[in-house]
């Protein structure tokens, strides 16, 4: 069992997660960044104010400078400092495996096809959990994070700063980078399923928990595929922005019981047709490599011996190490507190 992949991978998701607890249940808890119910009514019924300067996020009212320091702080901390620790701690050589360089033209087409994949299959995801589950749909059933702004262009730029591009950014490098290179010795199979199912702790959402690992599943292909994070983030960012600022209008049709029907096949077809687009994209790239003699970046060797054990049981070693488990453990207790 190779220690480096089942121990030190997790301990970089359960820093991750610590560091997110933290943020969440302490920092952005305090009040210098929430307003109070007296600090609003105190503001309303001033005469120098017409109106309350404030973030509402997931229906807390938050004081927008405050508020946006702490979340470009919070992913930082949590994501970009400790890979680049780790990528420090690991030597110069282990840099090369982290897909920093820049993509090829060439997949341009596949990412704007995978972009639709992983928009469709989201809303599809999400549009299933709430037909089959009969959940009420509002902003707090249908999104994973709502902000409002009031339409201040000022803080619209924060939100896209704080919650569209840096969180894109600093995830791809935690997961699809610094992650991903650990469990690809262990092959691609174990680096996506272990990875996706990391990207999708760390958000502390159960009812979620299925959109965010497909989303990474799609990521993680992206960046293989691509040998690089650039097009993912590229991606990630989109995939961002569509939950924050569109599918809160496009959810709206499911406020209505008998469309909800028809919302899901329009849906799974865009889904299906778009696959079927990426597939063939993908046919052509690696007919391209085979007369190219370019190495097959999900079939090229892996280091070692990791290939001779079967695919599921270096899975099954990665998720039943003592690290992941412990992440597990804090995910559980988090989202039940």
């Amino acid at each position: 069992m190779n220690i480096s992949n089942n121990l030190m991978a997790p301990c970089l998701l359960i820093i991750a997660m610590l560091v997110l607890i933290l943020f969440q249940s302490v920092f952005f808890t305090n009040g210098d960044v929430i307003y109070s119910e007296s600090e609003i009514k105190s503001e309303l019924t001033s005469e120098t104010t017409n109106s309350v300067d404030f973030i509402i996020y997931n229906n807390i009212k938050y004081k927008p400078d405050r508020f946006f320091i702490l979340s470009v702080i919070s992913n930082i901390s949590a994501f970009l400092l400790p890979a680049v620790f780790y990528v420090k701690l690991k030597g110069t050589g282990y840099s090369k495996n982290l897909k920093l360089q820049l993509p090829k033209i060439k997949y341009i087409s596949l990412t704007l096809f995978m972009f639709v994949v992983i928009i469709s299959g989201s809303v599809l995801i999400n549009s299933l959990m709430i037909y089959f589950g009969e959940t009420a749909v509002d902003s707090v059933n249908m999104l994973p994070a709502v902000i409002y702004t009031g339409g201040n262009p000022v803080y619209d730029m924060g939100v896209i700063i704080s919650f569209i591009f840096l969180p894109a950014f600093c995830e791809e490098i935690f997961f699809r980078s610094v992650m991903s290179a650990e469990y690809e010795k262990y092959g691609a199979f174990c680096a996506v399923m272990m990875t996706s199912a990391a990207f999708a702790m760390s958000h502390f959402s159960f009812k979620f928990f299925p959109s965010y690992f497909f989303a990474a599943f799609v990521l993680y292909i992206l960046a293989k595929i691509t040998n690089s994070v650039t097009l993912a983030v590229i991606l990630h960012a989109g995939y961002n922005f569509f939950n924050i600022y569109l599918w809160d209008q496009l959810s709206g049709v499911l406020n209505f019981e008998q469309n909800r029907t028809i919302f899901i096949f329009i849906t799974a077809i865009i889904f299906i047709l778009f696959i079927y687009f990426v597939l063939n994209r993908l046919e052509i790239i690696y007919y391209n490599k085979a007369y190219m003699n370019e190495p097959s970046p999900i079939l090229e060797d892996l280091p070692g011996n990791s290939r001779k054990s079967p695919k599921i049981i270096k899975l099954f070693k990665s998720l039943l190490s003592p690290t992941f488990i412990a992440a597990i453990i804090i995910f559980f207790i988090y989202i039940n507190i």
